[in-house]
C-alpha cells in the first residue's frame, strides 16, 4: 500500500483561512491602516473648511427705533464699536484716515448715503466726533443705524447665539450685510 505523503503535494493546514501562503500569495493591502490615514485627512480638511468659511463680523448691540424705512441702495458703512474703533466698510481705520475715505466715498457717490453704526455702549462723545467728521466731507446725507423695536429685549440678558426676538437668527448684528433696519436721516 503506498504511503499517504506520496499523493499529497503538500501537507494538511487546519484552519486555512488566515494563513500565509507563500506559493500563491501576490501583494497584500492592508485596509485599516489605510482607512485610519484617509479618516485623518478628511478630518483635517473638514475642519480646515469650516474655518475658512467663518463669517468675520464686529458684534454690536445697537439702540432700537420705532420708525424708518428701509434704504437699499449704495451706502457707506462707517461702524464705531464698543472699545471706539472706527471701521468704513470692513475695514479698521483711524481717525485721522476717516475723513480721507469718505471723500473717497462722496467722489464716486455724490448722492450717496453714509450711515454710522454706533454701539450701544459707545459714547456720545464718539458719536458727535464721527458724525461732525460725516458731514463736514461728506454733506448732509448721513444716517444713524438703529434695530427695529422688539428686536432684543431690554430686561432680560439673550440667550448666547440666539436672538430671542427672531428665533434662528443669531444674536450679533453684521453691521456689513444689509442694514438690519432702516437707518434714519
Amino acid at each position: 500500500m503506498p504511503s499517504r505523503k506520496k499523493y499529497q503535494s503538500r501537507p494538511i493546514k487546519p484552519f486555512h483561512l488566515w494563513q500565509d501562503d507563500s506559493q500563491g500569495s501576490g501583494a497584500n493591502i492592508e485596509i485599516l491602516p489605510l482607512i485610519d490615514v484617509i479618516f485623518c485627512i478628511l478630518t483635517f480638511f473638514i475642519l480646515a473648511a469650516v474655518n475658512f468659511s467663518r463669517q468675520q463680523a464686529i458684534s454690536l448691540d445697537l439702540p432700537q427705533a420705532k420708525t424708518g424705512v428701509p434704504q437699499m441702495q449704495n451706502i457707506l458703512i462707517v461702524t464705531i464699536d464698543d472699545i471706539g474703533q472706527l471701521y468704513v466698510d470692513r475695514n479698521l481705520v483711524s481717525r485721522s484716515d476717516l475723513a480721507w475715505e469718505i471723500k473717497k466715498y462722496h467722489q464716486a457717490n455724490p448722492d450717496g448715503l453714509m450711515t454710522l453704526y454706533a454701539a450701544k455702549n459707545s459714547t456720545y462723545r464718539e458719536v458727535v466726533e464721527v458724525l461732525d467728521i460725516l458731514r463736514e466731507v461728506g454733506g448732509a446725507r448721513v444716517a444713524l443705524a438703529t434695530l427695529p423695536e422688539g428686536s432684543q429685549p431690554s430686561a432680560t440678558p439673550p440667550t448666547p447665539g440666539l436672538n430671542p426676538a427672531f428665533p434662528g437668527l443669531p444674536d450679533s448684528i453684521d453691521p456689513f450685510s444689509n442694514p438690519p433696519s432702516p437707518p434714519t436721516p
